[in-house]
């Protein structure tokens, strides 16, 4: 079934306003009619950038990634500071001996009779590293080594950036010094956390070592290991490691996954709960835009249950197409054999002006509510 949805995130009105010299760059790559002339344009944001978070001053990067005219060009800018953040670390380092640096997205889902703080290290990161060597990690790599701390996506935030860069100096096999983060979970409630475990790796120049695509025969053992480490007792915790990535690029495919995990969660309890009590669930896809951007929402009702609607709030990143969030959800619900599905084609506000609660469709009542979405033009 085809549909469309809108993005519902209030992009910047760039001309006449003060100039910044990327999205300038952006621009001009993105409007280039030859290729070559892109790529000179691109390579100097990169370079920009990377001279940036070398300097530590990233005022220009985060006022671009504010005032995006466009979601190409948040796109761009997002993409782009992937690899000056590499380049820039790479230009500290010895280039005779190159360092990859990566990071490991972690998915974990946890959960425990009582509340619980499961801790933000591992007790035994050698045996994860033994794990992923053996299972032919990293193109078979034999010569990396890995920091027990999961650290949170905070390690990776703009204004933390030029801590990170040391990283890539690193030819001794000695573990990077990170932030760890632990998990905090309540009472008989799923909770889905996002880790990362950083790690560094000697290969010859030139040689990509973060090309897999899956984590192959590895990534079960892993999961089983991280079980076995942390959990125990009532406490179950799992986890599913992705791919190593450069940092960003790990941080960005992380937040991705995490929010899929988190909606199977949500979409796969809510419509078991609705079809054991009142029947079937109808569902309703909409885009709200919000002061920290834009949502897409899923929100779950049955004519036969008053008590309003169940709801998923997904909330849009820099990389982030919303059309791919909303076909993310269309798919679960027809996995799920959901019948009733509508997408709605306008942008709606953050909150119910009534009840300043998050506004949440009901199927059955959509010939009102659609009078709320936002006028655009």
């Amino acid at each position: 079934m085809q549909f469309h949805i809108p993005d519902p995130r209030l992009f910047a009105d760039y001309a006449g306003s003060p100039p910044n010299p990327l999205i300038d760059l952006s621009l001009a790559a993105l409007g280039a009619e030859v290729a070559v002339i892109a790529e000179k344009r691109e390579t100097e944001l990169r370079e920009r950038m990377a001279d940036g978070l070398l300097s530590g001053a990233v005022e220009d990067i985060a006022d671009a990634m504010q005032r995006s005219p466009s979601l190409a060009v948040l796109r761009m800018l997002a993409r782009v500071l992937a690899t000056a953040h590499v380049r820039a670390g790479q230009s500290r380092a010895d280039a005779a001996l190159p360092t990859t640096v990566f990071a490991l997205p972690i998915i974990v889902v946890g959960a425990n009779a009582s509340p619980v703080n499961v801790p933000g290290a591992l007790p035994n990161v050698d045996e994860f590293v033994s794990l992923m060597k053996a299972g032919g990690a990293l193109r078979g790599n034999q010569t990396f080594v890995m920091s027990n701390a999961l650290a949170s996506g905070a390690v990776f935030s703009l204004n933390a950036l030029h801590k990170t860069l040391p990283w890539w100096q690193i030819t001794d096999q000695s573990a990077v010094a990170v932030d760890k983060t632990s998990m905090q979970l309540p009472a008989n409630q799923e909770s889905v956390f996002l880790r990362f475990l950083v790690g560094t790796a000697l290969a010859g120049p030139g040689v990509d070592l973060l090309t897999e695509k899956d984590t192959g025969k590895w990534g079960m053992p892993f999961t089983q290991a991280f079980a076995k480490q942390l959990g125990g007792g009532t406490l179950s915790l799992l986890a599913m490691p992705r791919p190593p990535r450069t940092p960003l690029a790990a941080l960005y495919q992380g937040m991705q996954a995490q929010r899929e995990v988190s909606f199977q969660l949500f979409a796969t309890n809510a419509i078991r709960k609705f079809r054991s009590s009142v029947g079937e669930p109808e569902a309703v896809i909409s885009a709200h835009r919000t002061a920290r951007g834009g949502e897409i929402r899923l929100s779950l009702s049955n004519p036969f249950d008053e008590k309003g609607a169940e709801g998923f709030r997904a909330e849009l990143h820099a990389t982030d197409r919303a059309q791919d969030v909303a076909v993310m959800m269309q798919n679960l619900l027809v996995e799920c054999n959901v019948e009733s599905v509508t997408t709605l084609a306008d942008v709606f506000p953050d909150v119910d002006s009534a009840t300043s609660l998050p506004i949440l469709f009901r199927a059955d009542a959509l010939e009102t509510e659609v009078s709320r979405a936002l006028r655009l033009h």
